[in-house]
């Protein structure tokens, strides 16, 4: 039984919209920020060095890219545990993707090379309605023709968009 439709959400609007509409909008809408910003490049370098003996980057209908395989866990590799909240709900969003549209069940595992945390995610009955929550709030917004509007918060200052957002 498939559940709420994803449409074009991947995991990276997802993840985004939990800390910025407006970025996650952008990214729905094909806006990227340049990719010579200095924080895409350590999240780059983070992933190429780290876990080099597991299966790395498993595409999934172009919509999700799973940063690898450990054992029988999704794992999700983030630089910093800096957006936590974001990177549970990201992961949870694979699990239930994985769970209702291919019929595959897995736990996840948050990776933090740099400040060597993990964190085990299970996909339960209360996180799957939240992701489901979550999937039915973010449509309006993302098929707006116009982005929300550019509200400052504490991670304006190290975001990728900032030049576009605020100029």
């Amino acid at each position: 039984m498939k559940s709420v439709s994803t449409g074009r959400i991947n995991a990276t609007i997802f993840y985004a919209y939990q800390i910025c509409p407006r970025e996650a909008w952008f990214y729905f809408h094909h806006i990227n920020p340049a990719q010579d910003h200095e924080l895409l490049d350590l999240g780059r370098i983070s992933h190429e060095f780290s876990y080099k003996r597991d299966r790395k980057e498993i595409f999934v209908d172009n919509l999700l890219k799973i940063d690898l395989m450990k054992g029988e866990l999704v794992a999700e590799v983030k630089r910093t545990s800096r957006h936590i909240k974001a990177a549970r709900l990201q992961l949870a969003y694979y699990l239930h993707y994985l769970k209702h549209e291919k019929g595959l069940e897995f736990e996840g595992i948050l990776l933090f090379p740099r400040e060597r945390k993990t964190e085990k995610v299970e996909l339960t009955p209360e996180l799957e309605r939240k992701v489901e929550v979550l999937i039915k709030e973010m449509m309006p917004v993302l098929l707006a023709e116009e982005p929300p509007p550019a509200r400052k918060i504490k991670y304006c200052k190290s975001c990728s968009f900032s030049e576009l957002c605020w100029g």
